[in-house]
């Protein structure tokens, strides 16, 4: 995974303190300190380049416009000289304009309560807005948006990831942990080498105990060219990973260590799975 280009700071998304995303030079060290804040089917979404989702000043939660046509499937377009973005779901058009506090849906123009940025190129809508325009199915719980639709499997970044998730296999409870807190470190070193650790922390709303072998709280991360995950199947030259038992309402933290060293493939996202697999006496 490529270096991070920038610190964001996350609270949660309402009724808490929360800080306003900045932008840190390329480049520079890595300290991202955050907090589950969106979830999209089988996947909270930790980071998305330039910027991860964040709470802004008027406590909306906001993500990148790139995002939302590659993990959504939605079709995008904008317009650099007039920082507008058109976004086209199904039968509907939303268009957003930086600085501006209304949006037009289907040509209708609209108030809102909070105004569209842009972060290192990045234009960055509120997606509680998109969301309800535009009847994209969704819920709101343990401090979460969460997107429900079969159809974001099919997107852009899903896709691939589905693809290589062999995990998903043998999933017994896609939702068993609720991922919650999560930190990213890294650093350039003089080969022009990024190292880093990503550390994800989860919370047992099952109800009962994950008996051990069970726990799988899974990392990923996106480059341009390649997709970093742990493996869930043993192999000859990788065995199966500890998976210790979570006491109900307990928490368990899993880590992914990363290595880079080509400056072309970019990290893009960071997703996270908190479910529970089939013990080995379980499959068939």
């Amino acid at each position: 995974m490529a270096l991070l280009s920038a610190a964001v700071f996350v609270g949660a998304i309402c009724g808490t303190t929360s800080h306003v995303a900045k932008a840190a030079p390329v480049n520079h060290p890595i300290n991202v300190n955050g907090t589950s804040l969106l979830k999209v089917n089988d996947y909270d979404v930790l980071y998305c380049t330039p910027i991860g989702p964040y709470v802004n000043e008027e406590k909306r939660l906001m993500v990148p416009l790139r995002s939302v046509a590659e993990l959504l499937g939605a079709k995008v377009d904008y317009n650099v000289k007039l920082q507008e973005a058109k976004i086209k779901w199904k039968s509907n058009e939303i268009v957003f304009q930086k600085g501006k506090q209304s949006y037009k849906l289907n040509g209708t123009e609209a108030a809102m309560d909070t105004q569209p940025e842009v972060i290192q190129d990045a234009f960055v809508i509120p997606l509680g807005v998109l969301l309800r325009s535009m009847n994209i199915p969704f819920e709101y719980a343990n401090n979460k948006v969460i997107l429900k639709d079969p159809a974001f499997d099919q997107s852009k970044i899903f896709q691939n990831v589905i693809e290589l998730d062999r995990g998903r296999f043998i999933v017994d409870n896609p939702s068993a942990l609720d991922i919650q807190n999560f930190k990213i470190v890294g650093e350039k070193n003089a080969a022009g080498e990024t190292r880093g650790n990503i550390t994800v922390s989860g919370l047992n709303r099952t109800g009962s105990v994950i008996r051990e072998g069970k726990e799988d709280l899974h990392i990923i991360g996106v480059s341009n060219q390649t997709v970093d995950m742990d493996a869930d199947f043993a192999s000859v030259d990788i065995p199966d990973r500890k998976r210790p038992k979570v006491d109900q309402g307990g928490r368990v933290t899993q880590s992914l260590s990363y290595l880079k060293i080509n400056e072309n493939d970019p990290l893009q996202y960071i997703f996270a799975a908190g479910r529970t697999l089939q013990a080995k006496d379980e499959r068939k």
